[in-house]
């Protein structure tokens, strides 16, 4: 009983999650009432309140599943340059979800979370020594590189992934080592 439970919230999430990214092809999710959701989707209001409060919720477990995908390549990678390889071939994989939580989320969230995993894991001080006049800078750099890496997977998506995503991540790795050698 509880499989056959457990099949039929996985399918009314499933369908929850694609009529909304239908209908966000088309609105702003601010835009996008619940009952325009259950309707398309085929799907009673009481049944959509089992799981969700509003619209938003879902883009924020969709969130999370990307949040956990990348943090599990992070745990698979030795090193920075996989790290980035990975994460962008993760998110060519699935460009709808990509765009969804890229474009219409803000997922710069996501990717700041996963680049504070990816700084704890690959500390800065392990590749450069940081005496106290260069710690300053050092925080500065990295700044400028997270903050440039996410601009450059946000305009990658926007862009329909015109780029391949190993061409992508040489490029961001090419500018990620240059920083840390600075």
């Amino acid at each position: 009983m509880d499989l056959r439970k457990d099949r039929r919230v996985q399918y009314t999430k499933k369908v929850l999650r694609e009529q909304l990214f239908s209908l966000l092809q088309e609105k702003e999710l601010s835009e996008i009432t619940i009952s325009e959701l259950c309707k398309t989707a085929d799907v009673n209001r009481n049944t959509f309140y089992r799981h969700y409060n509003i619209p938003l919720d879902i883009l924020l477990e969709i969130e999370e599943d990307v949040f956990e995908k990348l943090s599990a390549v992070l745990r698979k990678s030795t090193n920075m340059d996989d790290v980035i390889l990975l994460s962008c071939q993760l998110l060519e994989s699935d460009k709808q979800m990509s765009k969804i939580v890229f474009t219409k989320a803000d997922g710069s969230g996501i990717l700041s979370r996963i680049l504070r995993s990816v700084r704890n894991n690959f500390p800065v001080e392990n590749q450069i020594e940081l005496t106290a006049e260069v710690k300053p800078f050092a925080e500065m750099a990295y700044q400028f590189g997270e903050k440039g890496s996410i601009a450059v997977i946000k305009n990658w998506i926007e862009n329909d992934f015109a780029i391949p995503a190993e061409n992508i991540a040489q490029m961001i790795s090419y500018l990620v080592n240059k920083l840390n050698k600075l």
